[in-house]
C-alpha cells in the first residue's frame, strides 16, 4: 500500500515545499549611474502579488498583475534597492550615485581652475569676456587676457561658495589673436596664491567672415545650447562673427543671430562678405502642380532662409539679399496661389509672402540643383471623398510604431530584444534600450506595433491608403523616419508611441496619461481633432495638446503628431496597453481624430425596413 495515500490531504500539503517568491527589479538597471539626487523611482514586478513587500524596509504596493513601481531615497556612492517579501525571499539592485558637487573648503591647498572657455573664442568689439572659474573660497581673484587688459576683478557668488565670474567688455582699440585667458588669487604678504589658465585662446575680431554649410540638415539655434531656428542644406553661405564652445555665432541681420555647430561650417570666399547683402532677389515663377503650386525665387547665391505660415499662406525670409525682384509670373492653371507680394523688410533682409486659397497643408523648400533659384513648394489639402462607408478615401496615412526592437550598444552591435532578458542585463553591458519598458518587461517598441497596426486597419476600413515605417522588427533609424514620410507620399503622419519619465522625477508627483504634440502650425489641427478624440473616449488622466520640438513631429511636407498614449512604466497603465480592448481604444480614437480633421459627418445610421 502506498503510505501517501492513506494521509490527510491537509498533511499532504503541509508536507509540500511552498513555491518560493520571486522579485525581479527591472529598472533601473543593475549597475546604472546616476546622477547626484535624494530620490529615484525604481519598478520591477513580485510574485505572488499578494505577498507583503518592502525596500529598503518601505512597504511598497503592488499591482494586482505582481507590477510595482517605487520612489525611494538613494544616498550618494555604492547603493542598493533591496527588496524583501513575506516569504523572506530577498533581491537586490544595485546603482552608482553621483556624489553632491564638493562643498568648497578654505582649509587645505589654494586651488583655482577656469571652468569655462575649453576651446578657443573669438570675440568682437562691443561683446563681453564672460570667465567662470572655481576654487578655494573666501579669495581676492582676478583675471586677464594677455596683452589687452590686467586683473579685473572676480566676484565670489554666492559668497563662500568657492564660484568666482567676472566679465570685462572688448573695446574697440582692444587687439588679439590668440591671446591667454588667466585668473589668479591675489597673495598678501603672507598669503598663499593660485593661478589658472584657460584651455581655449582668445581672439578679438576686426570684421565679419564668411563661413558655409558642410552637409545637409544644418540646424542653426537660437543660442549656443538654444533652439532650433533654421534648417539648412550643404553650401548655404553664413556670415559669421564669433565663436565660443564649439559653436559659430551667426549674422543673419542687423538684430538677429543664430549659432552653428563648429563641425557643420567651413570657410567659403570671399573672406571679407559684402555685408549685409550678398546677393539679390530676381523673378519669381509659379506653377501649377498635383499636390499645390510651386515657385521658383530667383536667387544667385545660397542665402539662409526661414519659412513662417500664416493663416492663409506663407511667410519666405530670405537673409543676405537685396530686393530686386521686377517680375511674378504666375501659372493661369494655378487655382491655390492667389498673389505674392514682397518687400524689402530689413537691410539685407527680404520677404516674400505666398497668399493661397486656404491655410497651407504643408511644405518644402530647396535650393534648385538646375538653376539659381529657391523652390518653394506649396501643398494644399487633399480631398477624401467623405462618403461612407469609405469617407478617407483619396488620403495616404503614414504611421509610424515608434522607436526600434533593437539594443544600441557602445561596441556599435545592434542586437535585437528578443536575444536578451532586458532586466538581467546590467549597465555594464552598455547597450540602450531604445524606447521605454515596464514593470512587467513589456517593451514600448512592441506595444507601439501593435497599437499602430490597429490604427492601419481601422483607417484602411475608412478607405485610407496606409504605409508604415516598420511592418514587424526591422530596424529603421530616427532620422530615416521623416524623410520615408515623404517618400511613401503620406499625407498625414502620425507616430505611435507610449511615456516614460527621467531618473529622478517623482511618478506620483502629478496625475500621468495621454499627451498629443505638433510642431509647425500646419499640424496643430491634426493634434488638436486627436486630442479631442482622446478626450471623450481614453479613461487616462489628459497632460494636453502640446507643442513638441520633436524630430519626427518637424515634418514640413504633411501634418504630424506624435501621440503619447499612455504611462508604461505605471503598473496600472502597462496592463491597460497590454489589452487587446485598450489598444483597440487607442486606435479607435485617433482614428476618430482624422475623420474629424477632414469634417468626415456621422456614418448614416441604417433605416430598418
Amino acid at each position: 500500500m502506498n503510505i501517501l495515500r492513506t494521509l490527510p490531504v491537509a498533511l499532504l500539503l503541509a508536507a509540500a515545499p511552498a513555491a518560493a517568491g520571486e522579485i525581479n527589479f527591472v529598472y533601473p538597471a543593475e549597475g546604472s549611474q546616476l546622477p547626484s539626487m535624494a530620490k529615484t523611482f525604481v519598478f520591477g514586478n513580485v510574485s505572488p502579488s499578494t505577498a507583503a513587500f518592502t525596500i529598503n524596509g518601505e512597504k511598497i504596493q503592488v499591482y494586482p498583475n505582481g507590477g510595482f513601481i517605487a520612489y525611494l531615497p538613494v544616498a550618494e556612492g555604492d547603493f542598493a534597492f533591496k527588496g524583501q517579501l513575506a516569504d523572506g525571499t530577498t533581491a537586490q539592485r544595485g546603482l552608482k550615485v553621483a556624489s553632491a558637487p564638493d562643498a568648497r573648503s578654505s582649509t587645505g591647498p589654494v586651488r583655482l581652475e577656469i571652468t569655462n572657455y575649453a576651446a578657443d573664442s573669438e570675440v568682437f568689439p562691443g561683446d563681453y569676456i564672460r570667465l567662470a572659474a572655481a576654487g578655494t573660497p573666501g579669495k581676492e581673484a582676478v583675471f586677464s587676457l594677455e596683452g589687452v587688459f590686467k586683473d579685473e576683478p572676480l566676484t565670489e557668488s554666492p559668497a563662500g561658495s568657492g564660484n568666482y565670474y567676472g566679465a570685462r567688455r572688448v573695446e574697440d582699440s582692444d587687439r588679439c589673436s590668440g591671446c591667454a585667458l588667466t585668473a589668479r588669487f591675489k597673495a598678501g604678504l603672507f598669503g598663499h596664491g593660485a593661478a589658472a589658465k584657460a584651455k581655449g585662446a582668445v581672439k578679438i575680431l576686426r570684421a565679419n567672415y564668411l563661413l558655409e554649410t558642410s552637409t545637409d540638415t544644418v540646424v542653426l539655434r537660437n543660442a549656443p545650447d538654444g533652439g532650433y531656428m533654421l534648417f539648412m542644406q550643404k553650401g548655404v553661405k553664413l556670415v559669421a562673427n564669433g565663436r565660443t564652445n564649439g559653436m559659430r555665432r551667426v549674422a543673419l541681420s542687423a538684430s538677429e543671430t543664430a549659432w552653428v555647430e563648429d563641425s557643420k561650417v567651413q570657410a567659403a570666399s570671399p573672406a571679407a562678405p559684402a555685408w549685409p547683402a550678398l546677393t539679390e532677389t530676381g523673378s519669381i515663377k509659379l506653377k501649377k502642380t498635383a499636390f499645390g503650386s510651386s515657385a521658383q525665387v530667383a536667387v544667385y547665391e545660397k542665402v539662409p532662409y526661414s519659412a513662417e505660415e500664416t493663416p492663409n499662406g506663407l511667410r519666405l525670409t530670405l537673409y543676405y539679399t537685396n530686393n530686386h525682384t521686377n517680375y511674378v509670373v504666375y501659372d493661369s492653371s494655378d487655382t491655390f496661389v492667389r498673389n505674392v507680394a514682397f518687400r524689402q523688410a530689413a537691410a539685407g533682409v527680404t520677404q516674400v509672402d505666398f497668399e493661397t486659397a486656404g491655410e497651407v497643408w504643408g511644405y518644402n523648400i530647396a535650393y534648385s540643383t538646375s538653376a539659381r533659384a529657391l523652390q518653394v513648394d506649396l501643398r494644399s489639402a487633399p480631398r477624401p471623398s467623405l462618403a461612407w462607408p469609405r469617407p478617407l478615401s483619396g488620403v495616404t496615412v503614414v504611421l509610424d510604431p515608434g522607436h526600434s526592437p533593437y539594443l544600441k550598444c557602445d561596441n556599435n552591435t545592434k542586437p535585437p530584444l528578443q536575444s536578451v532578458r532586458w532586466s538581467t542585463l546590467g549597465a555594464a553591458a552598455r547597450c540602450r534600450l531604445d524606447g521605454a519598458v515596464g514593470p512587467k518587461e513589456t517593451f514600448e517598441v512592441n506595444l507601439n506595433l501593435d497599437i499602430a497596426r490597429r490604427l492601419r486597419d481601422r483607417l484602411a476600413a475608412y478607405g485610407a491608403e496606409v504605409k508604415m515605417t516598420r511592418n514587424a522588427d526591422e530596424f529603421v533609424d530616427l532620422p530615416d523616419r521623416p524623410k520615408l514620410a515623404v517618400s511613401l507620399g503620406g499625407d498625414l503622419f502620425i507616430s505611435v508611441h507610449n511615456n516614460a519619465i527621467g531618473d529622478g522625477e517623482d511618478p506620483f508627483s502629478q496625475p500621468r496619461g495621454f499627451s498629443i504634440y505638433h510642431y509647425h502650425r500646419h499640424s496643430r489641427p491634426l493634434a488638436a481633432a486627436i486630442h479631442r478624440a482622446y478626450l471623450r473616449n481614453i479613461p487616462l488622466p489628459d497632460e494636453g495638446l502640446r507643442y513638441g520640438d520633436y524630430l519626427v513631429a518637424r515634418l514640413t511636407w504633411m501634418p504630424a503628431a506624435l501621440v503619447e498614449n499612455a504611462y508604461m512604466i505605471l503598473p496600472r497603465q502597462e496592463e491597460l496597453l497590454n489589452s487587446s480592448a485598450f489598444q483597440a481604444e487607442l486606435a479607435d480614437s485617433m482614428a476618430a481624430g482624422v475623420l474629424d480633421l477632414f469634417h468626415v459627418l456621422p456614418q448614416p445610421k441604417k433605416v430598418k425596413r
